[in-house]
Formats: structure tokens, C-alpha cells, sequence
């Protein structure tokens, strides 16, 4: 059974330098017309860091949701860049290091009721340090946790960061 949608017209509302917003008319599979309001989005990467069997965890205040979270390092594509190199330069901008490994997770499509967004999830557990400067715009705290104390936080809910959660679930499920 085909369950696609055919678009008949696209709309843009919003074009900013991080997303774009669209409401585009679709006729259904049954033949409706529906409107659905899609967020176009550049993509993005997130790394799990361990070093010495110890997550690296950014801390940083996350204005749309209005609270200060722990999230692996991630960041937006730049024009151009593949995956790997962009995860390679957001953990140096994070965290200091540049991986010697860099090994794929999967990808994560972080709310496709709505969005286009797909997360590229690496981890890597080798290391040097290599840091680069970090974005004018972000203000940025690192800290590292060891499992046990990392699996305490997800257990009582410190862990709210979508990425952060699939990313270690992947990471268990390819151990």
C-alpha cells in the first residue's frame, strides 16, 4: 500500500539562517487534501565522547525550552561539510579533543511529524587535544561523568536531551 503523500503547492513563511518554515498542501494516499507546516532544517551531528571509560557532557542553557541541559557535543552542518568533518570540528569547539576514531551510530530524524532535522550520532573513545575556538554565541560548560553516574542521571530525568539519550542507547545496543 502506497502511504505517500503528493505535494501540490509549497508555501515558505519564515527563512532564517537555521531553519526554514513552510505550510504545504498535500493530497493524501485516499486522495484528501491536507496542510501540513514543516520546519526545514540544515542537519546536524552529535558525538558521544568517552574518555577513560568517562562521557563528555556539554552544559548549556537551551533557550527554547528555557533550561539549562547536559547534551553530548553537537552542532549544525556547515555549507558543504560531510558529517564526519563537521563532528569533527564540533568536538574540537567543545571539547578540546579531535577523535582518532570516529565511529557511526546511526541517524535520527528529531521530530518528523514537523521537521526535516536529521542527527548524525558518532561516538569516539580515542583522542587528542586539538581545540578550536568556540562559537561567539554560545556559552558553554564541560563536564564529565562516569557511567554509572551518567545512567544515575538518565534513571532520575537530568537527561532530557533527545540526542544525548539515542545516541548512549545506540552506543549499549552496538557495544
Amino acid at each position: 500500500m502506497n502511504m505517500e503523500e503528493e505535494l501540490i503547492n509549497s508555501l515558505v513563511k519564515f527563512n532564517g539562517n537555521l531553519i526554514k518554515v513552510t505550510v504545504d498542501e498535500v493530497k493524501t494516499p485516499e486522495g484528501n487534501i491536507a496542510t501540513r507546516e514543516v520546519v526545514i532544517h540544515k542537519g546536524a551531528v552529535a558525538v558521544l565522547p568517552i574518555v577513560d571509560n568517562k562521557i563528555l557532557l556539554v552544559k548549556q542553557y537551551r533557550h527554547p525550552v528555557k533550561e539549562v541541559l547536559w547534551e553530548i557535543p553537537a552542532g549544525v552542518f556547515r555549507e558543504g561539510e560531510t558529517p564526519e568533518e563537521c563532528a569533527v570540528r564540533e568536538l574540537r569547539e567543545e571539547t578540546g579533543l579531535s577523535p582518532l576514531n570516529l565511529i557511526k551510530l546511526g541517524e535520527i530524524f528529531v521530530a518528523p511529524g514537523y521537521s526535516t532535522e536529521k542527527i548524525h550520532l558518532f561516538y569516539a573513545d580515542k583522542f587528542v587535544p586539538s581545540p578550536l575556538p568556540k562559537d561567539k554565541d554560545e556559552f558553554i560548560e564541560l563536564g564529565e561523568f562516569a557511567m554509572d553516574t551518567f545512567r544515575e542521571m538518565i534513571e532520575e530525568g537530568k537527561i532530557k536531551d533527545s540526542k544525548t539519550l539515542s545516541a548512549f542507547c545506540l552506543y549499549l545496543l552496538k557495544k
